[in-house]
């Protein structure tokens, strides 16, 4: 059985929350409640998570009748990496790489490096990613997926 690395709900969640918000129409406040159902996410686990985005000033909320949260920045200017920070994402593919106390073989390790290297490039990747350009790729397959579901068909 082949493990891989694995991101967790929480992450997975965060990013599919905030691409929700970013879909919606600007200035407009969008409920927690809204998100949980068009994504099927736990309401309260929802909650958790966005204290922690506001924490990270990623989001920002409204109360009061018709509030709800709003993204604090453009999506342009949110990063993938920014989001999994926020809710405390581990992207760290070996122990070693975080804590080299953790691994007694760290100074005789010959591969300590390339786990180092793929964390630091999978970091970078996350990074250089926007909210903007997952939205765009996100409606950019809707759009596929719709026009194949009326008779055309597209290759992704």
């Amino acid at each position: 059985m082949t493990e891989f690395m694995k991101i967790s709900t929480k992450g997975h969640y965060a990013v599919q929350a905030m691409v929700d918000l970013a879909t919606q129409p600007a200035n407009f406040p969008v409920p927690l409640s809204n998100i949980s159902l068009r994504q099927n996410i736990s309401l309260n686990y929802l909650e958790q998570l966005f204290l922690k985005l506001r924490k990270a000033k990623l989001v920002k909320s409204v109360r009061g009748p018709g509030g709800g949260y709003l993204l604090a920045k453009k999506p342009s200017e949110v990063s993938i990496g920014e989001i999994f920070a926020a809710v405390d994402e581990n992207l760290i593919l070996s122990d070693c790489v975080d804590n080299s106390s953790f691994c007694s073989k760290t100074q005789k390790c010959l591969t300590q490096v390339l786990w180092r290297k793929v964390t630091d490039s999978l970091k970078n990747t996350l990074y250089s990613i926007t909210l903007k350009e997952v939205c765009n790729e996100a409606v950019s397959l809707e759009e596929k997926i719709a026009r194949t579901e009326h008779g055309f068909i597209y290759h992704i």
